[in-house]
């Protein structure tokens, strides 16, 4: 199990770039921490005293309204860290994090984080690299919202997660993670019953399949071409 860790964070945008021996150290200073299915890590509005680094399984950050409307913004698979942002302010978590599927965590605290900050620079480098990633996609979702219609906002976001969850096969791309019809809304701003209404038309048309649960997009170009 430390030899996966080590090799985790060695390809980890944030930590990659230290010296095996740094890593090592990181690694010893990290708990695990286990997360079922549908359950959260920690809710918005939780105090923040923790990082992770996710060592497999994908968890989906989200926001809820107080009215009671649940957005997601990211979907996040093995070696993605989250939680930073708390230890960075001090202030509450902005989002929450729920376990889409069985997760394994590795758990790093504020008083352990700081530390490494302080220690290697470039950590805090790669950490506003990743922060400005993660604002510049919820800048565009925010747009397509505004903008774009809900048939184009779903097909550029299967092929969004396609590109980061798709596995090649004779068939086409299957994305390989299951999302209920309920959270593919949550990630374009649409409902449920749109999102069902698309996903049956497409499925008639032959832009899309389901297989056990599972979207099979056979020809990728069909849905680009509706972006």
């Amino acid at each position: 199990m430390i030899d996966h860790e080590e090799n985790l964070l060695a390809g980890s945008e944030l930590f990659g770039d230290l010296p095996p021996a740094d890593r090592k150290q990181i690694l010893e200073l990290c708990s695990t921490f286990s997360v079922p299915a549908k359950k959260a890590v920690f809710h918005q509005g939780d105090p923040g005293k923790e990082m992770y680094i996710v060592t497999s399984g994908r968890l989906k950050i989200s926001v809820v309204s107080a009215e009671g409307k649940e957005l997601s913004f990211f979907i996040l698979k093995k070696g993605d860290i989250f939680g930073e942002l708390a230890l960075l302010d001090g202030e509450r978590r902005s989002a929450t994090i729920t376990a889409i599927e069985p997760c394994e965590l590795l758990v790093l605290h504020h008083r352990d984080f700081r530390g490494l900050l302080e220690k290697h620079q470039q950590i805090g480098l790669k950490l506003l690299s990743i922060l400005a990633g993660r604002v510049r996609a919820t800048t565009d979702l925010y747009e397509d919202s505004v903008f774009i219609e809900i048939p184009g906002r779903l097909a550029a976001r299967l092929l969004d997660l396609a590109a980061e969850h798709g596995i090649e096969s004779s068939e086409g791309l299957l994305l390989d993670l299951k999302l209920s019809q309920y959270e593919l809304g949550t990630l374009i701003n649409a409902s449920r019953e749109s999102v069902n209404k698309q996903l049956k038309a497409w499925q008639s048309q032959g832009v899309i399949r389901i297989v056990d649960g599972k979207v099979l997009i056979p020809a990728p170009h069909l849905l680009e071409s509706l972006v």
